[in-house]
């Protein structure tokens, strides 16, 4: 018994012995450690570690229950010249501390805390990134503050693990164009200076989250000397709330400070690219769905240069839908395969989906996977051979030969059925082959032996692309199309929207005539090219020995001559662009020229009125960046005129007001002749000609039209006529071209003359209005004549009566019950 409590009592006395002790050493420690001396050690050696400036607040030491320190506003410098003052900021930092360690000249710390951290990463166009460090000398290292002594350089710090929550990482790559920031939730670093680390870190932005976990090689800043250090990694992504990725990094890499010597595996498997693209804002990537890829990266640059060359030793991917739309109008993949087992194997692709609704397949080789890779690292300086088929429902297409190179030659054979094109056109029939030969590097470009047969176009020739071949060293495209047959309504897919009701059609919209134009294209490429063709049809009509020469050069645009032969008329006409300065100019001398009349009155802001073939002629000139401003800076004279086409009853109608609106309708209207001449000065046109012929309807008239404001101050003689039996009444039209305001012109006295055509046994020609009308908005060209008679009807004895004349005859009386119809009595 005595003994036990004697046993107990030795017991108890040690361990207060020991805590006496321990208590006491602690206390000695911190007596001897200087915290200040500590802090000024810490900062020589992180900065003689990293080569950059180091700040660090107030240091305290804590001794129990272990020796700790605690660090308030932390920061290491940017690199020089970067975008920050600090690459790295933290609010505090916390950590245990080594003892044994401080006696060896080593600051060691374990689990360290960081409180919100702050990170800037940035990477130049040059490829300078701030997060390489650069150890230095101790002599090289900058003195900290405090006066500390060179001996506090010889320091060292080791940090066992990392334990960060709540860091806000943010990075800007411009060699890649990536830039973005994410909130880290965690990072894990466990031995950090061990042989293998392990990290575990997790975060998300606005549009998802990810992880990464797995193990590194051994950190050590002070030597960038690593052989075969690896890398195991494992990275997934979710969006949305489901996982929409995962990749597996497995390699090796000798310099990871450089990113340099590394031999990498990538496994991944994405449900969505797109989805993806929430992680790496500043990308546009396409929309690929359920994409594999399994590849070997490895560091194809010397070791002695600057900078890192990925180079693939192999490569497989498979994906399953594709929207390929954004590269070509309508393409879509159902899904894509390239294969190369090894760097020295063919590309294989393969492919099918659809275009346009048509289905299609694609297969093919690319050369070597090396080959590939120098050809995109040289932008096609070294060669590249390549076969591609594509075939399906609209065709084939074959491509083989080498591409880029000192000289490449490709030939290229296309075949189609029927080949759908934009707005509804079609080419049927289609054979085209082309040889194309590339010299100096890709400097220079030779379409050679070009033939195109097909039953709306035929034609042969060659282009020529000299890429540095221009003033100032812009591209330059010459050469020369013949061609014996087009037809340019079925290629502009106007055959059938000539016959739509115009009534239907969205004028332009008045806000895009503000925008500016793109003349600046005209100084960024230069041609000479010359145009013919032996037969054109064109807005229904047929022309012979069309010609067109059409060059440009430092921002000056000509076509001259543009010549053809038509029936009943003549082509021609010249056009300058000059926007070699910075207020564009426009200008035209135009014999006679054809343009489709839907597309004329859109680029006038105008609802489509009329459809068919408008004759134009005259000289206009005008300045300005801006269709508005083209518009109503426009001076000269110009007259067009239409025979044998369509105008719209709903559009008449506006116009006109009730005197034409009960007879005529909404829908289209067979166009006897349309004509109108104007001269255009100080932002006004002038209309001393205007003249319209339907089988119910003549107008005649004149007056002005506001070229900015668009205002209309029309004098207008309409002419309505129903089985024989017609009224005319002038009318005053204000208001704008948008929105008409028709009302019944009176004269001096307030009273309005009415015109009357009374129907009977024998008739009489109604006065036409064609002859002169054309004639004045040809300016006395030639052109087409109408293919029907006027209308006819019987005179009324003068046939004009004063509406409220109580002398008024009975046949006026009679016509009353017309003019009541028709909305002109009430």
């Amino acid at each position: 018994m005595a003994h036990n409590g004697n046993g107990r009592r030795i017991l108890l006395g040690s361990v207060a012995a020991l805590v006496v002790i321990a208590g006491g050493a602690g206390l000695a420690v911190k007596s001897m450690l200087d915290p200040d001396a500590l802090r000024t050690k810490a900062i020589a050696a992180i900065e003689k570690q990293t080569g950059r400036k180091v700040r660090m607040g107030a240091l305290e030491l804590h001794v129990l229950p272990s020796l700790s320190l605690s660090v308030s506003d932390v920061g290491l410098s940017d690199m020089a010249g970067g975008a920050y003052t600090d690459m790295v900021t933290a609010d505090s930092l916390q950590a245990s501390m080594g003892l044994m360690a401080l006696l060896h000249h080593e600051i060691r710390l374990e689990d360290l805390k960081l409180v919100h951290p702050v990170v800037h990463l940035e990477r130049t166009d040059r490829g300078e990134a701030n997060w390489r460090l650069s150890p230095t000398s101790a002599q090289a290292t900058a003195t900290p503050e405090g006066g500390a002594t060179q001996a506090a350089s010889d320091w060292k710090v080791q940090i066992g693990s990392i334990r960060i929550t709540n860091a806000d990482l943010d990075w800007d790559d411009r060699m890649s164009g990536s830039r973005g920031k994410v909130v880290l939730d965690h990072i894990n670093l466990s031995d950090v200076d061990g042989a293998k680390p392990e990290i575990d870190v997790a975060g998300h932005n606005d549009s998802g989250s990810f992880t990464l976990a797995g193990h590194t090689g051994a950190i050590n800043l002070t030597s960038t000397a690593r052989a075969s250090w690896p890398v195991a990694l494992q990275a997934a992504f979710r969006a949305g709330g489901q996982q929409v990725g995962q990749l597996a990094v497995d390699g090796t890499v000798a310099d990871p400070d450089h990113m340099k010597g590394y031999n990498i595996k990538l496994d991944g498997n994405i449900a969505s690219l797109k989805a993806i693209e929430a992680f790496v804002p500043g990308m546009s990537l396409p929309d690929v769905r359920r994409l594999s890829l399994k590849a070997n990266v490895v560091d194809g640059s010397a070791a002695d240069k600057a900078g890192s060359t990925p180079l693939l030793n192999s490569l497989h991917l498979d994906t399953g839908a594709v929207d390929a739309g954004q590269y070509l109008s309508g393409l879509t993949l159902q899904g894509l395969s390239v294969d190369a087992p090894g760097p020295k194997d063919a590309v294989t692709i393969r492919s099918q989906g659809a275009w346009q609704g048509q289905g299609l397949k694609l297969s093919g080789t690319l050369g070597s996977l090396q080959q590939v890779e120098q050809a995109a690292l040289s932008h096609l300086a070294d060669p590249l051979p390549l076969s591609l088929d594509m075939s399906g429902d609209p065709g084939s297409l074959r491509i083989a030969g080498t591409l880029g190179g000192s000289r490449a030659v490709v030939n290229v054979n296309a075949s189609a059925g029927r080949l759908p094109l934009p707005n509804g056109a079609v080419i049927d029939h289609l054979d085209a082959s082309t040889h194309l030969v590339s010299e100096d590097n890709g400097a220079h470009f030779q379409l050679s032996d070009i033939v195109v047969k097909s039953t709306q176009v035929s034609l042969k020739g060659a282009l020529d692309l000299s890429v540095h071949g221009g003033h100032a060293g812009v591209p330059l495209v010459s050469g020369a199309l013949d061609a014996s047959w087009v037809n340019a309504d079925a290629l502009m897919g106007n055959a059938t929207a000539g016959k739509a009701d115009a009534s239907t059609t969205t004028p332009a919209n008045a806000r895009d005539s503000n925008d500016a134009l793109p003349f600046d294209r005209l100084r960024k490429l230069d041609a000479d090219l010359r145009l013919t063709a032996a037969q054109l049809e064109f807005e229904g009509d047929e022309y012979h020995n069309a010609l067109s020469h059409i060059s440009l050069r430092n921002g000056l645009l000509k076509v001259d001559p543009l010549q053809a032969e038509g029936t009943g008329r003549r082509v021609s006409g010249q056009f300058e662009v000059d926007a070699s300065g910075s207020v564009p100019t426009v200008s035209g001398k135009i014999g006679t020229l054809v343009l489709p009349a839907t597309w004329l009155e859109s680029k006038a802001g105008l609802s489509n009125m009329v459809q068919g073939a408008l004759q134009v002629v005259g000289e206009v000139r005008s300045q300005g960046n801006t269709a508005a401003e083209l518009r109503t800076g426009m001076t000269g004279h110009l007259g067009v005129s239409m025979v044998n086409g369509t105008v719209s009853g709903s559009a008449l109608g506006e116009l006109l007001g009730d005197a034409a609106r009960g007879a005529l309708g909404s829908g289209p209207i067979a166009l006897r002749c349309f004509g109108l001449h104007m001269s255009m000065a100080d932002r006004q046109a002038n209309v001393d000609t205007i003249g319209v012929q339907t089988n119910a309807l003549t107008v005649t008239g004149k007056g002005t039209v506001g070229m900015a404001s668009q205002a209309l101050d029309l004098h207008l003689v309409p002419q309505v006529m129903i089985s024989g039996t017609g009224a005319s009444v002038p009318l005053r039209v204000g208001g704008t071209l948008s929105a008409p305001r028709p009302k019944m012109d009176g004269g001096a006295d307030g009273r309005y003359a009415i015109g009357l055509l009374l129907g009977g046994s024998k008739s009489n020609a109604v006065a036409d209005p064609c002859p002169a009308t054309l004639k004045a908005a040809r300016e006395g060209q030639a052109g087409p004549e109408p293919t029907t008679a006027a209308p006819k009807a019987q005179s009324s004895g003068g046939a004009a009566g004063l509406l409220g004349n109580s002398k008024a005859s009975p046949d006026v009386n009679k016509a009353a019950g017309l003019l009541k119809g028709l909305g002109i009595l009430k």
